[in-house]
């Protein structure tokens, strides 16, 4: 149950975050702000290491350096699809990664997979092919671009978590997994930025220490929940930040909800709610 909570938590933060993400958008660009929140997470997170003693390199430096970078790049793609589709579409895009983290998480992690899986990713994908307005077959807003940047997004999530669970198996501290983030987060972020700093003004650097935090606590309840459940019903769990996000972006952003939204999204929900069944049956079974 604790584990539940964790990731109900996580979800909540992390909705929060995309908020300020949007926010901070209209201003700097996205890699600034994975910048800033990297260097926000890896002081609080080298902090908290210190704090409990915890050697900061861990003993699984492969996997926790393939963690780092993968959680890069997949943030960078996140952030980005934030700022180029409104916020509800964002996140039901990158809420196809549970359905990822499942599929990876039988080839790297041996977790069980059935057919049932790939039909879930059938209609995953079908949701958002609805969701978008039938790209490809009438004419739509919506750029192809975006869209790979946002599906891509989604794999590397469920990719970062699946690694995260698999660091969790060989007893790595939470701390040092959540450290590694940030430590090719910033680097990685400020190369890509060259000279393309914007100075924020008053306004934009709450929206960025906003960022920082939600997304601080947010990941600290994200790794403590795939600590105590399996990845797939980790990731599912984490699915509850969706209609949070069609909330804040009817309200804050003013975005509208269209019938193929609508109908996209509980596509999409079938699909994951297919993996939670199964996952459901295979931890009975076991």
């Amino acid at each position: 149950m604790l584990g539940y909570v964790h990731i109900l938590i996580s979800a909540f933060f992390f909705c929060l975050m995309t908020v300020f993400v949007k926010l901070a958008g209209q201003d700097i660009s996205t890699i600034q702000i994975v910048f800033v929140r990297g260097v926000f997470t890896l002081v609080v997170t080298y902090a908290i290491i210190v704090y409990h003693k915890v050697a900061p390199l861990g003993q699984n430096r492969n996997l926790l350096m393939a963690r780092g970078i993968t959680g890069t790049v997949a943030l960078f793609l996140v952030y980005e699809s934030i700022q180029r589709f409104p916020l509800p579409e964002a996140t039901v895009i990158q809420y196809l990664y549970p359905i990822f983290t499942a599929l990876l998480a039988s080839i790297i992690l041996s977790e069980k997979l059935t057919k049932m899986i790939f039909a879930a990713i059938i209609l995953g994908l079908l949701g958002v092919y609805i969701t978008l307005d039938f790209p490809f077959l009438i004419k739509t807003t919506v750029q192809y671009q975006d869209t790979i940047i946002a599906l891509s997004g989604a794999f590397l999530t469920g990719l970062a978590y699946v690694m995260v669970r698999k660091a969790n198996n060989l007893k790595e501290s939470p701390y040092v997994i959540m450290f590694y983030f940030p430590l090719f987060t910033v680097p990685l972020s400020l190369v890509l930025m060259g000279n393309n700093w914007v100075d924020p003004n008053t306004e934009i650097w709450i929206y960025l220490f906003l960022v920082g935090l939600t997304s601080q606590l947010g990941q600290m309840f994200l790794t403590f929940g795939y600590r105590l459940l399996p990845a797939s019903r980790a990731s599912i769990t984490s699915y509850v930040q969706v209609p949070l996000s069609v909330v804040a972006g009817i309200f804050i952003f003013n975005h509208s909800i269209s019938i193929n939204f609508i109908l996209g999204s509980v596509i999409i929900f079938f699909a994951i709610k297919i993996v939670f069944d199964k996952a459901n049956k295979l931890i009975l079974e076991n």
